[in-house]
């Protein structure tokens, strides 16, 4: 059988869609109790990505694409998606939880723009069975395929808008089963993606009013390109009275000039469409217009960026604007050049988007993988230049490593704080224990003695003190990124207590202080842990924040707690695991 007939498709895709939302749920309950497979962060990323990618195109290809070539082609899309996935957790081990969202996030976005491009060439191609469809046939698809996953997300979003109206109506007479029920993600998942199945359904039945939805839109945007190609057309013609010197004073020169150059770029798409219809003459010199402006742009953008990467070296942003730059000047050439050599129309762009759309591909294929992953570029780039003395020990940026270098900056930061040079070893080893952020300037501490300090400190477990180094040390002299605690740290707080958890956590042989404070009950409170750097200076790590489980606190003051390992360090209480984010806790997980 090479083909599904159409009587089961809706069935076959409604069986997917539940079962991917299943599956995520499953993925995301083991990632809030600490279970199999989040234990594994490799695996788990793997499993995540390849389950959110890999039934969409499924469920969209099912009907339209062979049988054994849909099959093959999800399969394909399951192994890219978890290799990059598994690669993208185990490269970011270790990083700061900001770093690890925003990863992710880029992740998942460029992940699935690649996943659209190829499908739709995959589409087309089917369709026209060749490599390469005809230029109407991949239009025709990649626009029904984007407006088919908009319309899904749309009917997705008024499904909850339903419910949650619906949810409102019952609590107003006392009714909770609704809104409960919502809130469980065991019912939220599996429904959501049911629904984004079931849309993709109905789209794909109802292709006449997509294609007519599409026309209308691509209509109107169509309709802008005069205006974008004034604009940058009246920017080019001001650079020679301005000179360029107000464009490097902006620091994100090249990011403008390749967002406009983005613009442009879709904007000729619109008018130009499937090539096969009239276009009025403003639209259609417009379009001249914007093809050659184009080429400008792309080269001042270039131009821009090789002033920064010569000037402060390879940065994970400059790496992907320059990739950016690539794909853009592919686009440009030809584009430029279709003017020329096509009877000075804009045929050219037909042979054009599609090889685009393969170097797009490539580039992005190669930036989430290790062949150009921008932070190990930009760390091995970096660390060039300080062995180099391009930089020197006080310009260089340690805090890059630790936050934007993913695990080769933080290998990196590992290497130099073994390093001889003194000043070297100390910023590394201050940038590690999360010492690079902005000091807060506090108080002068005023007539407090170390027996004023440590008469407003309860200590735990019954019979541990504080460290005397700790008592004793100056918290007036801000050390960078250090945190000052209220209770008996500051002036003006001579009548406020806290307690404090002295064990050693980590087993490194060396105690850790836990200050707890704003303790309103059992299960609100918030946690400081406190660490002695190699200098003897003891520095805020981590904080724990609530709401806490049932019997958390006493759990601490028995000195039931400790570290144990994760992407940095889970924190073990009273036998629950939380997640520790280097500086933030995680709320609790109340369960075995």
């Amino acid at each position: 059988m090479t083909q599904i007939r159409a009587g089961q498709v809706l069935g076959i895709r409604l069986a997917v869609g539940l079962l991917q939302g299943l599956l995520l749920y499953r993925l995301a309950q083991s990632a809030i109790d600490h279970v199999w497979a989040a234990t594994h962060p490799v695996l788990h990323d793997a499993m995540v990505a390849t389950f959110t990618f890999a039934p969409v195109i499924l469920i969209q290809g099912l009907g339209l694409i062979r049988t054994p070539r849909l099959l093959l082609w999800t399969l394909v899309a399951a192994a890219l998606a978890a290799g990059l996935g598994s690669y993208d957790a185990w490269r970011v081990i270790g990083a700061p939880v900001g770093v690890l969202l925003i990863r992710s996030l880029a992740l998942y976005f460029f992940l699935g723009a690649g996943f659209f491009i190829a499908h739709a060439l995959i589409l087309g191609g089917d369709a026209d069975r060749r490599f390469r469809a005809s230029y109407p046939t991949h239009f025709d698809v990649a626009w029904k395929l984007a407006m088919q996953l908009l319309l899904a997300s749309v009917f997705s979003l008024a499904f909850w808008a339903l419910l949650w109206l619906g949810a409102g109506l019952f609590q107003l007479i006392g009714l909770e089963f609704l809104r409960k029920l919502i809130d469980h993600r065991w019912f939220a998942m599996p429904a959501t993606a049911l629904v984004v199945a079931g849309g993709i359904h109905l789209t794909d039945i109802q292709a006449g009013l997509v294609r007519g939805t599409r026309t209308l839109v691509l209509v109107l945007f169509s309709w802008l390109l005069p205006l974008m190609t004034l604009l940058a057309v009246g920017f080019l013609a001001a650079l020679p009275i301005k000179g360029l010197q107000p464009l490097w004073h902006l620091g994100h020169a090249s990011a403008a000039l390749l967002g406009a150059a983005a613009c442009l770029i879709i904007l000729i798409n619109a008018m130009y469409r499937d090539g096969q219809g009239a276009h009025t003459p403003i639209l259609k010199y417009a379009g001249f217009a914007a093809a050659l402006a184009l080429v400008p742009l792309v080269v001042l953008a270039a131009y821009a960026m090789g002033l920064r990467v010569s000037e402060y070296g390879w940065s994970t942003d400059r790496v992907v604007t320059v990739a950016a730059v690539v794909v853009a000047a592919f686009y440009a050439s030809g584009y430029a050049a279709s003017l020329f050599v096509a009877g000075g129309a804009l045929r050219l762009i037909e042979r054009w988007n599609f090889g685009a759309a393969l170097l797009i591909l490539v580039v992005l294929l190669a930036l989430f993988s290790p062949l150009a992953d921008p932070a190990r570029i930009a760390v091995n780039d970096q660390m060039a230049r300080l062995r180099s003395g391009a930089i020197t020990t006080a310009r260089f940026d340690f805090n890059f490593l630790r936050n934007g270098g993913a695990r080769f900056g933080h290998d990196a930061l590992v290497r130099l704080a073994q390093s001889p040079d003194q000043a070297l070893r100390t910023r590394a080893q201050d940038t590690l224990l999360g010492s690079g952020l902005s000091p807060r300037p506090q108080p002068p501490l005023a007539g407090h003695t170390q027996a004023d300090m440590a008469a407003r400190v309860t200590v735990y477990p019954k019979g541990a003190q504080l460290p005397p180094s700790f008592l004793n040390q100056d918290w007036s002299v801000q050390q960078p990124g250090n945190y000052t605690p209220r209770c008996e740290l500051r002036v003006g707080a001579v009548n406020e207590t806290c307690e404090a958890v002295v064990a050693d956590l980590d087993g490194d042989g060396k105690n850790e202080v836990l200050l707890l404070q704003e303790i309103n009950g059992e299960e609100n409170f918030s946690g400081y842990l406190f660490q002695q750097s190699t200098d003897g200076v003891w520095r805020h790590t981590a904080t724990l924040i609530g709401p806490h489980c049932p019997g958390d606190l006493e759990a601490l003051r028995s000195g039931q707690i400790r570290l144990v390992p994760s992407l940095n360090a889970d924190l073990l209480l009273a036998g629950r695991r939380q997640m520790l984010n280097w500086l933030h806790l995680n709320p609790a997980v109340c369960s075995g």
